[in-house]
């Protein structure tokens, strides 16, 4: 059973977090991952029962517990595969299908996966996995691919990227979630990080299958808030000379995040102000002196 899910909203409770069934607003958990709440909740309604904790929950307590589930479920991958348990397929594209399934050793916390005659153990994450994903990272090859995906949280969950060779099973990568990779050797990669989701971009070796992640400078944001308490934009990540002071009560767009060089800052944050000046501010200032950031997690 998967842990519940919390989530951090800026008002509500007096704790600053609400239980799974409380009422928050499905739109802001969509912001997360930058989907429209609407065309979610209308297209799980159908198919799922959510029972809420009492009676005196309200539908739009539902509607938030189902938008948020789903926004923290692994993503469509490539045509819409869903984890199996076991499983005949052609992974080596030698024209045999291997029989391919996964089990959890509980003592050990650990997956085990198999295809045909060879195993490979992963670390678990206390909870046994939902299964296998086969997918084609690249169609070009006869090749598929299998991923385990752990974790519990949009923090911790890992998927673990396996090919097989004919004889053995073979690591290719690891990245946070498999968001999306349609065939194409490429993998978009989400991981949220507070108020604001980063996405990596992986690529395919097509000789190897090993899975390498392509480095960027800046992780696009693209999220607004409204300054509370005034605060200085610095001219660049390494001078903190100020190129803007933010007014309470002005509007502001978060454009960029670049990882911090210094040790425990995370990111600093490339931030345009209501008359257009471009600034960097830190995850402190931003968290701290603004309103309006969709803080979830």
């Amino acid at each position: 059973m998967r842990r519940p899910i919390w989530i951090h909203t800026s008002g509500g409770a007096s704790d600053g977090r609400v239980e799974r069934g409380d009422a928050v607003n499905p739109s802001r958990l969509a912001h997360r991952c930058g989907y429209d709440a609407g065309a979610i909740i209308r297209a799980v309604l159908p198919r799922r029962r959510v029972t809420p904790r009492t009676s005196m929950k309200t539908n739009a307590s539902v509607l938030a517990v189902m938008t948020c589930s789903l926004l923290t479920a692994p993503l469509a991958i490539a045509d819409d595969t869903a984890p199996v348990k076991s499983a005949s397929v052609d992974l080596n594209g030698d024209g045999t299908p291997e029989a391919v399934s996964i089990q959890f050793d509980e003592p050990k916390n650990e997956f085990i996966l198999k295809a045909g005659s060879a195993t490979v153990r992963g670390p678990g994450d206390d909870n046994e996995p939902e299964g296998v994903f086969i997918v084609d990272l690249d169609s070009r090859d006869k090749r598929k691919e299998l991923v385990v995906r752990t974790g519990q949280t949009d923090y911790d969950q890992r998927s673990y990227i396996y090919g097989f060779d004919g004889k053995a099973l073979k690591l290719l990568g690891t990245v946070p979630a498999l968001t999306e990779a349609k065939g194409n050797g490429i993998i978009l990669s989400d991981s949220w990080q507070g108020f604001w989701n980063r996405r990596d971009k992986y690529v395919v070796d097509a000789k190897t299958g090993k899975v390498s992640e392509v480095p960027q400078d800046l992780y696009a944001v693209g999220v607004e808030a409204t300054v509370k308490q005034s605060f200085p934009l610095a001219r660049s990540r390494t001078d903190k000379s100020a190129v803007a002071t933010l007014a309470q009560g002005s509007k502001i767009q978060v454009l960029a995040a670049a990882p911090s060089d210094r040790k425990g800052e995370g990111y600093l944050y490339l931030v345009k102000s209501s008359t257009g000046l471009l600034g960097w501010a830190t995850a402190k200032d931003l968290t701290g002196k603004t309103d309006g950031l969709p803080l979830a997690g």
